[in-house]
């Protein structure tokens, strides 16, 4: 059974950057991870903002990232557009860079400091004792850590598994999302209906991103083939177009990346840090900690923040 100070379930931007923390600290880190490698299926976030990438040149590679893509003197909250240009920072701005594209510099990152990541596996459970967490993975074999720390999403088995909280309020809206090929460009940004804010926007390989607000709470993990087949066609032909124009919106090819619901939670990284105590710390279950904030961009810099501070 191969053994490490740290086992991460979960390679994504949180789980690369814990790991990379950690080993910049000497601990020997390891990362399980269900993907054959750092492909994503759709885009999903679309960039960094100036605390992550301060965060990011305090470990000399911010260059990596802002070498990829264009910056921006804005960001927008609700629609507002606010002018951080002023802003008491070298890094006044927001970085638009692809979700897919951040990950892979991070895992050259990781790479480059001999995190060995275990690819096409999944952690499937664990069994703690005093000295440490034996991990079950997906292809039958396991391993041994001290601590195990779920990177694995907002259903992450580690966090229910370890019975940590995730409290918050039950979602009121989702949306689709979705990445398409349409017969004709539409208009692109923010549109605004009775139903709520949607959004188009074109992306690297020229399709659009599509993020459109459901009439109805949908709590599906996963959209079906009709939603998929019916909803771009449907929305953005009623809600995206221009108002003064007759251009068709049709979509005749679309993927998606899925039906996403908020759940608004307190940072997730100060109220699990306890689970990832030394002994003598707090509860019988406290080799097991779930990591990571809701949304890509603050998983990354709320893992650099926990390494840093002093246990409290």
């Amino acid at each position: 059974m191969t053994a490490h100070a740290v086992v991460i379930a979960g390679g994504g931007p949180t789980g690369l950057m814990l790991a990379g923390e950690l080993a910049l600290a000497g601990v020997d880190v390891a990362i399980v991870e269900r993907r054959a490698s750092q492909d994503l299926v759709g885009s999903r976030a679309g960039g960094l903002h100036s605390r992550t990438i301060e965060v990011l040149n305090q470990r000399g590679i911010a260059d990596r990232f802002l070498s990829q893509r264009q910056t921006h003197p804005a960001v927008s909250f609700h629609q507002i557009r606010l002018d951080i240009s002023d802003f008491p920072t070298r890094h006044n701005y927001l970085l638009a860079l692809r979700q897919n594209h951040i990950e892979r510099i991070m895992a050259e990152w990781v790479g480059e400091l001999a995190v060995p990541i275990h690819r096409e596996r999944e952690v499937t459970g664990f069994a703690q004792d005093d000295t440490g967490v034996d991990v079950a993975l997906s292809d039958g074999q396991s391993l041994r850590a001290k601590y195990l720390v779920g990177c694995d999403g907002g259903r992450s088995l580690i966090r229910k598994a370890a019975g940590i909280e995730f409290p918050g309020w039950d979602p009121t809206t989702s949306w689709l999302i979705a990445e398409a090929e349409m017969s004709e460009e539409p208009k692109w940004g923010f549109h605004q209906d009775a139903i709520g804010t949607h959004a188009i926007g074109k992306l690297d390989d020229g399709r659009a991103g599509v993020v459109l607000t459901e009439p109805q709470l949908r709590l599906d993990i996963e959209p079906t083939l009709r939603d998929i087949s019916e909803a771009p066609r449907r929305r953005l032909r009623d809600r995206l177009r221009d108002p003064q124009s007759d251009l068709d919106l049709a979509v005749h090819r679309h993927d998606t990346s899925g039906c996403h619901v908020p759940r608004p939670t307190r940072p997730v990284g100060w109220r699990r840090r306890a689970r990832t105590s030394p002994d003598g710390w707090t509860g019988p279950q406290h080799r097991c900690a779930g990591c990571g904030e809701p949304g890509m961009e603050a998983g990354p810099g709320g893992q650099a923040d926990i390494t840093r501070r002093p246990p409290r």
